[in-house]
């Protein structure tokens, strides 16, 4: 067999899944690069060929960080693959790793964050190590405890490792509660959860990957890119040949590329119109942005770089740009106080951005070179997107879609939603449009479709925000399951007449970080998305130094509530809903409900027995539930299908008091525990989130709508007064019953917005701010709004938004 045969039938071996006798088979199609010719060196491995081998081929996996080496045999003139295991694996290409903000250089034994060194001691950083090399997959105790000390080595590994995991951990800002990072697996060992690259370096340092295999004469060349094939270059004379033999190989060659080719087309025939086409998928991804700031979408992009817009503190929006090639985010100069962009017109050329005013947006074209804007005419949408080639946009508002000329001068209605209608595009043929709709009563989010001219649209399945690749080929969306977002691809096109078009979405993420608002690039290799891990940190404002300060060592939590003797807390971590409760002070902590159940704002009961709270479950509507404060089965309390939120206790203990959001002008409801009786409120039509006085005699409760005011209830009297007429959020009685807090959002003179905590005084219903939300620091963050709460002397505790939320590229394989 021939130095070129071996190498093709050493390719062929790569792609199969045969399995040699102890050795354990690591390649795999998905993460490996394509075995083609010129891809298979990726780099040079400098280790010692086994005695019997002619040579061997070497591959990078540079998302696994495995290294396949492919031996050619001279004895048996075959090829064989080998793993190697992970104690033998070598430094990755460029001995550079990377994840989120940070950055592992293997030969210096350092860790970087944005650049700057952390400090960290030889055992972690040994740790880390073997983490990211195998990111994904477990690594036991028992092989942590092999790389770090020599079997001679008498030491208390258990207290060893956990010190090392910990001391990394710090270094790394990560909870052992809710990881980023590194995830525990009791019992079993860790696990290396986020995104992981290995960067092959600056291809002027490392044009190639040069492997000679010896006594063949031929040298093969690689591109590290691939973008070019391999070149045999002749290493050593060789004998000439006669004229005959000459001319019989050249027949032979003639014959056997023919029939190559031949094959190739059969087989290529075969695949395209028989075999079930295979799934999108993501091959890798790459952070773009590291500038720790709040994302939102949507994302645009004009082929060489991508929109987005960045939520600051106050709270403002700006509007930033970053390479698409990753870099340092810019924010765009722009003449509006709150801007969003939205959109990107075809060519590139301009941006449709949304400025915040009144109870709507203005819309305008920015040109991206910089000239004066150009306003759509004078309605107020929530949402817009370019029509085709731009000559047009199609906005939403309120629950109807509307189409407008650049100039607002030819508006007319497309269609009525019924509901609000948002993230509009159409098809790259403009027959049809896309959009999305938030059915608040089931809380809910679809994707719709309409003829271009709205005469016709319909419902096509759960999900919101996609876009079209440019070639029509997949729709891409997001959707929400088991409280995650990840995103996902529809396939559109029809390959060949007699099969039916695959109508089935694909799921492309599934990792540890939401993503959202994709955006396919304009070549469709790559798709655009905001991902992020969410996190937050509790943090309680103490009035006396008007500093705010961990509380609860600034744990993931929100929705906290205290035990009336203010012993107890119950709390349930963020963002997956956990419900837990312990002391004060942070001991005596139990684990009180497991997923799928996802908990909301629970409530101790008078006697601090019981813990009442609303909790979702898969394909169930939201009901409240009740659970002993020592754990249990929870107890749902009312057999109803209707949604169920924000119960409260009376005071004695003996009434449940909930509304609910998701059904137009529903009344708030009593629940008798003792009778399981259920009553309506009186005048409670168009309210929610009721909240009792801590002496019985009043009930709290907001209006829905854009509003918000603050209502009071007269028990005894039976009648509602409004306490306060302007937008309040979680309202909560003070312990003594004298006041209500509630968090206030009003508009100041220059359109800015200013959010504080206010409180109300009962007595003559006077109200004060006491704290503005925009000094905490950061955003703040909840999983509806923005969480508020009191702690057991009325200091107001938040939840301070630590997310890690930056621009993703996902480079695609598609089928």
């Amino acid at each position: 067999m021939s130095g070129p045969e071996k190498r093709l039938h050493a390719a062929r071996l790569a792609k199969s899944e045969r399995n040699q006798e102890n050795v354990q088979w690591l390649a795999n199609s998905v993460f490996m690069e394509c075995f083609s010719p010129c891809n298979l060196l990726k780099t040079k491995l400098l280790c010692p060929k086994l005695p019997s081998a002619d040579g061997f081929l070497v591959t990078w996996g540079k998302t696994t960080g495995i290294y396949v080496r492919t031996i050619l045999l001279r004895s048996h003139a075959m090829a064989e693959q080998h793993a190697l295991p992970a104690s033998d694996r070598f430094s990755p290409p460029n001995d550079l790793i990377r994840f989120g903000s940070f950055e592992v250089d293997v030969r210096a034994g350092e860790l970087r964050k944005n650049g700057v060194k952390i400090k960290l001691h030889t055992q972690p950083f040994e740790v880390l190590t073997a983490l990211l090399l195998r990111h994904g997959q477990v690594v036991t105790r028992e092989e942590l405890h092999q790389k770090l000390w020599a079997q001679d080595t008498f030491v208390d590994f258990d207290q060893g490792l956990n010190k090392a995991i910990n001391k990394l951990r710090d270094a790394l800002g990560d909870d052992a509660d809710s990881p980023r990072f590194i995830e525990t697996l009791p019992r079993r060992g860790y696990r290396f959860v986020a995104p992981v690259t290995f960067p092959l370096g600056d291809s002027a340092e490392n044009p190639q990957c040069v492997e000679t295999l010896p006594r063949r004469g031929y040298q093969f060349i690689a591109d590290v890119a691939g973008g070019a094939s391999p070149v045999e270059k002749k290493a050593e004379e060789v004998p000439r040949a006669t004229v005959g033999t000459k001319r019989t190989y050249r027949a032979i060659a003639l014959v056997s590329l023919g029939a190559v080719i031949v094959a190739g087309g059969a087989v290529a025939l075969w695949k395209g119109a028989f075999r079930t086409p295979s799934a999108p998928k993501v091959l890798r991804f790459t952070q773009l942005t590291n500038d720790g700031q709040a994302k939102a979408g949507p994302l645009a992009t004009d082929g060489g770089r991508v929109y987005f817009n960045e939520v600051l503190p106050g709270p403002r929006t700006i509007v930033a740009q970053v390479s698409i090639h990753g870099g340092e985010a810019v924010p765009i100069a722009l003449q509006f106080r709150r801007p969003m962009v939205l959109d990107a017109s075809e060519d590139g050329t301009e941006l449709l951005i949304a400025d915040e005013e009144g109870n709507g947006f203005s819309l305008w074209v920015q040109p991206v070179a910089g000239r004066s804007p150009q306003r759509v005419g004078t309605a107020l949408a929530h949402d817009a997107g370019f029509g085709p080639g731009a000559a047009s946009v199609i906005y939403g508002s309120k629950k109807d879609v509307y189409s407008t000329s650049r100039d607002g001068s030819s508006s007319r209605k497309l269609l009525t939603a019924g509901h609000a209608a948002f993230a509009f595009q159409y098809s790259p043929d403009a027959r049809v449009f896309r959009f999305s709709i938030f059915e608040v009563q089931i809380d809910d989010m679809s994707i719709m479709e309409s003829t271009a001219d709205g005469s016709k649209f319909q419902k096509m399945f759960p999900g919101c925000c996609g876009r079209w690749t440019s070639d029509g080929r997949y729709f891409v969306f997001q959707n929400r399951r088991n409280g995650k977002l990840d995103l996902w691809a529809l396939p559109e096109e029809r390959r060949f007449w007699w099969r039916k078009a695959e109508n089935k979405p694909t799921q492309l993420t599934a990792g540890p970080l939401d993503f959202q608002y994709p955006m396919p690039s304009r070549d469709n290799r790559q798709i655009f998305a905001i991902g992020t891990v969410h996190r937050a940190e509790l943090v309680r404002y103490d009035q006396h130094s008007g500093q705010f300060l961990p509380y609860l060592s600034g744990i993931s939590a929100e929705g906290l509530a205290f035990s009336r003797d203010g012993q107890w807390v119950a709390y349930t971590s963020f963002p997956d809903g956990t419900l837990y409760r312990s002391k004060v002070d942070g001991t005596e902590r139990r684990q009180l409900t497991f997923p799928p159940l996802r908990v909301f704002l629970p409530r101790w009961s008078p006697d601090g027995q019981q813990i009442a709270f609303s909790a979702d479950l898969p394909a169930v509507a939201r009901n409240v539930y009740v659970i002993s404060s020592e754990g249990g089965t929870p107890k749902r309390v009312l057999a109803s299908e209707q949604s169920q939120a924000d119960a409260n206790w009376s005071p004695d203990g003996n009434l449940l008091v909930f509304g609910t959001l998701f059904v137009p002008n529903a009344p708030i409801y009593t629940l008798d525990l003792r009778s399981q009786s259920v009553s309506a409120v009186a005048g409670s039509n168009g309210l929610f989130g009721p909240k009792w006085s801590p002496d019985g005699k009043f009930i709290a409760a907001m209006t829905t709508g854009d509003i918000g005011k603050l209502m009071l209830f007269d028990v005894s009297a039976q009648k509602w007064t409004e306490a306060f007429g302007s937008q309040v959020g979680y309202p909560t009685w003070s312990r003594d019953g004298k006041y209500i807090y509630f968090q206030h959002s009003r508009k100041q003179p220059d359109r800015s917005f200013y959010e504080s905590i206010a409180r109300l005084r009962l007595s003559d219903r006077k109200v004060e701010d006491i704290v503005d939300v925009k000094d905490v620091g950061r955003v703040t963050t909840g999983t509806f709004v923005d969480w508020f709460g009191l702690g057991p002397e009325d200091s107001p505790l938040f939840a301070r938004d630590i997310s890690t939320q930056e621009i993703y590229a996902l480079e695609m394989d598609w089928p």
